[in-house]
């Protein structure tokens, strides 16, 4: 099984409470939704600096402002994608329809 196959397996669906403490320490990053947060995932395992530096220049991949996180605790309607590279932790929000 290659990385991409196994990070696939590990992304999960979540709301913003277990996020929060994440948030907190700094180490989530909200993904836009035109980044594939596994090949997101494979290039922060893989500490592929120039992706990643491309994707937080271009505003791509970006630490959630207080107030995104303020909406995001408050709406429980709203979900993510998530997955885990330690020590940080991948989100995007699901879109539904």
């Amino acid at each position: 099984m290659d990385i991409k196959e196994k990070l696939q397996k590990e992304v999960l669906e979540s709301n913003w409470e277990p996020l929060a403490p994440h948030f907190a320490r700094g180490t989530v990053y909200l993904l836009d939704g035109d980044l594939e947060i596994v090949e997101v995932g494979e290039a922060m395992a893989t500490d592929n600096v120039a992706n990643i530096k491309q994707w937080l220049d271009n505003g791509l991949m970006a630490t959630p402002t207080p107030e995104e996180a303020t909406l995001f605790s408050k709406d429980e309607g709203i979900v993510f994608n998530m997955l885990i590279i330690e020590p940080y932790v991948l989100i995007q929000r699901k879109l539904h329809g």
